[in-house]
């Protein structure tokens, strides 16, 4: 009798707790993924983001452009930690110099005066903007990086 006294207000419990309608999920937070990393070789295979390097990129010289509004608009905020949008990582855990840079559908790397590139990036957004994440990239027209490899977002170029 006593075990049943204890029974009957967990079984209340556990019936008003039951519901058939499913809830949705609570929104968790926002994941955006945008970001790829690029090592730059010489056809030799000679990092050109090395100081050392006879042919080096200058970060101080590399300019990022984004297509708003079917224009090129170069990015520039001093207030930010990369206020050209990009970073050069320094070599280290198995790695060497490389380049993260953040793009959007369209995105051009003038690399000085005379270079520049194009990246095109497919970008899936969720409806209430939650999610944004890369599944495509294309450098200068060719798939350099799909989500489906479930690999990191990185690829190497020959400049």
């Amino acid at each position: 009798m006593k075990n049943l006294i204890y029974l009957l207000p967990f079984l209340l419990l556990m019936v008003s707790a039951c519901s058939k309608e499913e809830e949705a999920l609570p929104n968790l937070g926002v994941f955006i993924d945008t970001s790829v990393v690029i090592t730059i070789l010489d056809e030799q295979g000679n990092n050109r983001l090395d100081p050392n390097h006879e042919r080096y990129l200058d970060p101080e010289d590399i300019k990022i452009f984004y297509e708003i509004n079917g224009r090129l608009e170069e990015f520039y905020e001093d207030h930010l930690d990369m206020p050209r949008n990009f970073r050069i990582n320094q070599p280290g855990f198995g790695r060497d110099y490389n380049l993260a840079l953040f793009l959007s559908e369209k995105t051009v790397i003038q690399w000085n005066e005379n270079e520049s590139d194009s990246i095109e990036a497919e970008i899936y957004r969720s409806d209430d903007l939650n999610r944004i994440q890369l599944i495509k990239v294309y450098f200068n027209g060719d798939l350099k990086w799909d989500n489906a490899s479930l690999t990191a977002s990185e690829f190497t170029i020959i400049k």
